[in-house]
């Protein structure tokens, strides 16, 4: 579960964002691209789990072995549980990106307003 950043905690954030890019921007780049990796590397990982549990159930059709049919079950479980919860990591990830420009447009707005306003 995910929950959104006040303003104030965003721009701290992204204070602490821009010290850190300053300061080793080889680690900031490093940290910044594996979050989204990860997303993306856990839903091919679920999809992989859960294609060897499809291939371990139609080995259990074959052996007619219960323990392979419950192998089988546990992985396509696993794989499924995996790539939702990558999905939801992503979408998430999207759904803060979305805010943040929302917030930037308000931010400008203000500002473009605040000129206008000015004798």
């Amino acid at each position: 579960m995910t929950v959104p950043l006040s303003e104030e905690e965003q721009r701290v954030l992204e204070e602490i964002e821009r010290g850190l890019h300053q300061e080793d921007p080889s680690f900031a780049r490093h940290v910044g691209s594996t979050s989204r990796r990860s997303g993306s590397g856990r839903l091919k990982l679920g999809a992989l789990v859960f294609l060897a549990g499809l291939a371990i159930l139609v080995a259990f059709f074959v052996t007619r072995t219960i323990f392979v049919g419950v192998v089988a079950f546990g992985a396509m479980v696993a794989g499924i549980v995996l790539a939702a919860g990558a999905i939801g990591s992503l979408a998430a990830d999207r759904d803060g990106r979305k805010q943040r420009l929302a917030a930037a447009f308000e931010d400008w707005e203000a500002r473009i307003r605040r000129r206008g306003r000015r004798p």
